[in-house]
């Protein structure tokens, strides 16, 4: 009887060293995969990543040339005030000039009736 349990004691023990050998087996499979699908979603998050970084550039290049242009006509819309006001303290100055001449004619005028 005695040799009857310890032989069911050890086909016990070794149905329970094989069953944790297969799952000692299925675990490390387990963790190959595991591995396996973390470096490919690994390498798929970097090339979305990198794609979508090669997407904002472009966008921000194409908003950067869009401000240069939009820059380049409000300097030339300044260019062009410049321009007419230029012109106008030019108009403005020359009839100043004028009046300048009328009134020094009006005084002499006057300071050469007063003479008299």
């Amino acid at each position: 009887m005695r040799q009857d349990l310890t032989q069911q004691m050890d086909g016990m023990r070794q149905d329970l060293t094989q069953q944790i050998e297969g799952v000692r087996q299925d675990l490390s499979q387990q963790i190959v995969e595991t591995r396996q699908h973390s470096e490919q979603l690994n390498h798929e998050t970097r090339q979305d990543l990198m794609a979508h970084t090669e997407q904002l550039n472009h966008q921000t290049r194409i908003l950067v040339e869009d401000l240069h242009h939009q820059i380049r006509l409000v300097a030339e819309g300044v260019l062009n005030v410049n321009e007419k006001l230029d012109r106008f303290h030019d108009e403005v100055e020359a009839q100043i000039f004028g009046l300048d001449k009328r009134v020094m004619r009006l005084e002499a005028q006057r300071g050469s009736g007063s003479d008299a």
